[in-house]
Order: structure tokens, then sequence, then C-alpha cells
């Protein structure tokens, strides 16, 4: 799978939940996200299982502590660690509005 971003990923380290299905989700850690994405790192003892969708849920650090919950779709998974990259599909407006205004005030700060 190739990766094509759309905009530039802001390095920000936060955990993110990998949801796999009913009462199954893997714990993993971001290392960037954007507007339109988000690469993933699984953490050891975690099984994320071979999706091409997932609802990736991740709380914003800051003083709102909003919970942003979004499908994903698998764009990127490196062969060599367990890492992916995952495309937007949705996020719900109100939660899009949120992060934009979150990045948005990382990248100025």
């Amino acid at each position: 799978m190739s990766e094509r971003r759309d905009t530039t990923r802001l390095p920000l380290r936060l955990e993110v939940e990998h949801i796999l299905g009913e009462g199954a989700s893997a714990r993993c850690l971001a290392s960037d996200i954007s507007t339109t994405g988000v690469r993933i790192s699984r953490l050891p003892g975690e099984d994320w299982g071979q999706p091409r969708h997932a609802w990736l849920q991740f709380q914003l650090p800051d003083e709102d502590a909003v919970v942003i919950r979004a499908l994903g779709e698998l764009c990127h998974e490196s062969p060599d660690a367990p890492v992916r990259g995952f495309r937007f599909k949705y996020i719900y407006p109100r939660a899009r509005r949120r992060l934009e205004r979150f990045l948005d005030s990382v990248a100025t700060a």
C-alpha cells in the first residue's frame, strides 16, 4: 500500500485505541497526526488483527479533554515494525472541527 498525504502531520505522541470489534481493541501510540490521518505503533503484547478499516479513538491533550473517534482506512503498514498509517474516512463534524482547532493551535505555538 502506498501512502499519499494531503496534509502535513504534526509530531504528537498520544495513546490511541485501535478498535477491532465488539469488546476487542488494541492499545497503540500515535507518533504523528493531521486532520486527515495518523501513524500509530502497536504497543508490545497487543494484537491488532488485519483490518482494512478500524475505528481509532484518542483523547486530545488539552484542557477540554475531547475524545475523538475516527474511522480509519489502512494506507500503509511497515513490514519491519508494528507501525500503521491510517487515513481518516469519517470523523463526526464537531470532532473534526475540534481536531482542526487543536492542531492549528499546536502548529502556531
